[in-house]
Order: C-alpha cells, then sequence, then structure tokens
C-alpha cells in the first residue's frame, strides 16, 4: 500500500517517528494515516495512539462525514478486546458484528466467525479503544459497518497481528491468492524492538 495522507486533528495525541517500514526513508510517520492501494480499491486509516477521549466523538463523526462523501463502501474496523473478557474459553479467539446490508455477510458465515456475544443493543468491546463509538456513529450514519476483532493478552502481539490479517483475507480480496500469505507481509521495523538488552544508560 502506498501512504497518501497524514491527518491532525486535536483528538489525536502528538506522536512523530520514523517511517515505519524504512529506517532510510526521510518521511515521518505520525499519529493518524492513511493508505492506499488502487487495485484492490482499499483504503486504510491507521490509528497509532489512542484518541482524546472529549474530542474523538466529533473526530470520529467527521471522518465517516468523510467516507460517505469520498463514496467509501464500506467499513471494517479491526480492533482487540482483553482476554479476559472472553466468556467460552475453547471457542475462537475472534469475534465480529456487522450492520444490515453488510456486504461481507456471506464471506463471514464461510468463515465460521463467531458472532459478538453482548446482545444489550449497545455494541460494547472492552479494550477495543473507539471501535464501538466508530461502528454506532456508521450506524447512524448508513453507512455499512463491521467490527473484527480478537481477544489478546499483553506481551507479544505480533502473533495476533498475523491471525487478524489472515481472518481479514478470508474476507476480503487483498492479496494475491497465487502466493503464500505471509510471503506478502512486510513487517513495521518496531517489531523487532520488542525485545532484547535495555537502553543503554547514556542516553539518559
Amino acid at each position: 500500500m502506498v501512504k497518501t495522507a497524514s491527518i491532525y486533528s486535536p483528538a489525536q495525541i502528538p506522536v512523530i517517528g520514523y517511517d515505519p517500514y524504512d529506517l532510510k526513508s526521510s518521511s515521518l510517520s505520525t499519529a493518524c494515516e492513511v493508505y492506499k492501494c488502487d487495485s484492490r480499491k482499499i483504503l486504510v486509516l491507521q490509528l497509532r495512539a489512542p484518541l482524546v477521549h472529549k474530542y474523538a466523538n466529533g473526530f470520529l463523526k467527521n471522518l465517516v462525514s468523510t467516507f460517505k462523501e469520498k463514496q467509501i463502501k464500506d467499513v471494517i474496523i479491526l480492533t482487540s478486546s482483553f482476554a479476559h473478557e472472553k466468556k467460552h474459553i475453547l471457542s475462537s479467539p475472534f469475534r465480529f458484528v456487522a450492520s444490515e446490508g453488510n456486504p461481507h455477510a456471506e464471506n463471514l458465515r464461510k468463515a465460521k466467525l463467531v458472532a459478538h456475544e453482548e446482545n444489550t443493543g449497545e455494541v460494547k468491546v472492552f479494550g477495543g479503544g473507539f471501535a464501538s463509538l466508530l461502528y454506532k456513529i456508521c450506524l447512524d450514519e448508513i453507512v455499512p459497518s463491521m467490527i473484527l476483532y480478537k481477544y489478546c493478552s499483553e506481551g507479544d502481539n505480533i502473533p495476533d497481528a498475523y491471525d487478524m490479517v489472515h481472518n481479514l483475507a478470508n474476507l476480503i480480496q487483498i492479496f494475491s491468492e497465487d502466493k503464500d500469505l505471509l510471503s506478502q507481509l512486510k513487517q513495521p521495523v518496531s517489531w523487532t524492538l520488542l525485545f532484547g538488552r535495555p537502553p543503554p544508560q547514556d542516553i539518559y
């Protein structure tokens, strides 16, 4: 995918760093960026930092309004939930909740994903950040949407990321079917820094 924009809003915690995929690049990455793939007609908005609570609702409403203006067909929200919230231990760690008229209903059935268990009238994904709020706004604005999440524990979440991509690939065609899935993925540089020695004391 190709980065096309960085988004700034008072709702975002201002974070900046190196290009996550190329340390030799002169471009910087920010808390919220947009990537696109023209051949697959996919747009990805990545949030790398939490949203400021009091501004989150306005930011997400503006986001969905922009989606409608740009004629985005549907929205898939990827997130996680606290592992201890999982009620059925032996079931799949993945759950989904989808709006009526969601274009991925048949693929969800084929993938045999488990539906979100809470049925209180309001979707709550504990530990899922603002995924539930974004989903509600999509419903209010009649934008077909879906949340796909995984129950995760603290620690090394690289396997969880691969699992998420694998399940997403069962719902939409984002990779070539002629090649192995893993060979088509590019890891962020930061993944090599999860473990190792502590920072050298002379940097403090």
